[in-house]
């Protein structure tokens, strides 16, 4: 057998015929499983359901439609509970933000030999504590916790000024 003869557009045709065939065999038995689908579910072919008699009334069991109700309801509940505690966590966690926050702006202003001393007077130490704890004068604390109150009442200032 020589197959010299054969060229690329030979090979290509003998390719999309096999696809061709690949395909229809496919479709032929796509079609098969669609028609066995359609006669087992047809309605002749299905068993007629047994009536069974009802129970007397005291021996009901709760209507489902209720049960999902009072299911509904604890899950809601339950959910709301869940939203509510992240919520609490929530604030605390921004309320500890804004006092750090707080406590670096008032030490961002400050000269550096300074920055203790205007923390501590932002926590509300007087000026014999924050003398002692930072080995400055009573004088020089003074000037702090003086600072510390006018920077305060600029900044609520700014937050709230007067109409």
């Amino acid at each position: 057998m020589d197959f010299s003869g054969i060229g690329l557009r030979d090979l290509i045709l003998v390719g999309l015929a096999l696809a061709a065939v690949y395909l229809l065999v496919a479709l032929l038995r796509l079609a098969q499983v669609n028609r066995r689908l359609h006669r087992d579910a047809s309605p002749a072919s299905a068993p007629k359901p047994k009536k069974e008699p009802k129970p007397a009334k005291e021996a009901r069991e709760p209507e489902p439609a209720l049960a999902l109700g009072q299911a509904s309801e604890f899950g809601e509940q339950l959910f709301r509970s869940g939203v509510e505690a992240e919520l609490q966590q929530l604030r605390g966690e921004v309320a500890a933000l804004k006092e750090e926050l707080k406590l670096m702006k008032a030490a961002r202003r400050v000269s550096p030999q300074y920055n203790e001393a205007m923390m501590l007077a932002q926590r509300g130490r007087d000026a014999q504590d924050i003398a002692d704890q930072c080995g400055i004068s009573v004088g020089e604390a003074e000037l702090v916790l003086a600072l510390s109150r006018n920077k305060q009442e600029y900044e609520d200032y700014g937050e709230n000024p007067p109409l």
